[in-house]
């Protein structure tokens, strides 16, 4: 590759990180709503997120061709939990009306591609509440630190490694400013 294109690439990832980490300087906490789980039972947010882990939460539509498409990497990312210590949430909503989702629909989603990780229905307009922009697309992705702020929000998927690397980066990140903050 001549110098032309690898400062190209460079200045294109380092743009498109900046636009992705952008909601960080708007650090929010979704607000600790119940909802209904996709067992059918009532469950609040906050059962899931801010427990002192990290936590994927994916947005995503049981008829959207692009969640159906991202949904093996979030179940491996979920089965590994324990390893990685990322937590995974969905919130489902109905897909392309934006509506709350069908808990039958949901269901039978869940069964047919071996899905096990929680969900909670959602409509666009509960998602609207949470003062994280308005939702764009499924799937969306919300990554919360351990203290269950909003650290980065993205519609589109992402990938298990991307989640991994940013979770990396960002947990490194904190111990270096928690051991500066130890010095003063």
């Amino acid at each position: 590759m001549n110098e032309f294109m690898i400062s190209s690439f460079i200045k294109i990832t380092f743009l498109s990180v900046c636009i992705f980490l952008s909601p960080l300087a708007q650090a929010t906490y979704l607000p600790d709503l119940e909802l209904t789980g996709d067992d059918g039972k009532k469950h609040h947010i906050n059962d899931y997120i801010g427990r002192g882990r990290w936590t994927t939460v994916m947005v995503w539509g049981p008829k959207c061709p692009a969640c159906i498409a991202e949904m093996p990497e979030i179940q491996s990312l979920y089965e590994d939990k324990d390893e990685t210590g990322i937590d995974v949430l969905g919130l489902v909503i109905d897909y392309p009306s934006f509506n709350y989702a069908r808990l039958k629909q949901v269901q039978q989603f869940k069964e047919d591609y071996s899905i096990t990780f929680p969900g909670l229905l959602i409509s666009s307009k509960i998602y609207d509440s949470f003062s994280i922009g308005w939702l764009k697309g499924t799937p969306t992705m919300i990554l919360i630190n351990p203290e269950g702020k909003v650290a980065a929000v993205r519609t589109g998927g992402l990938s298990r490694n991307f989640i991994e690397n940013f979770i990396a980066r960002k947990t490194k990140a904190a111990a270096v400013a928690n051991q500066k903050q130890k010095k003063k």
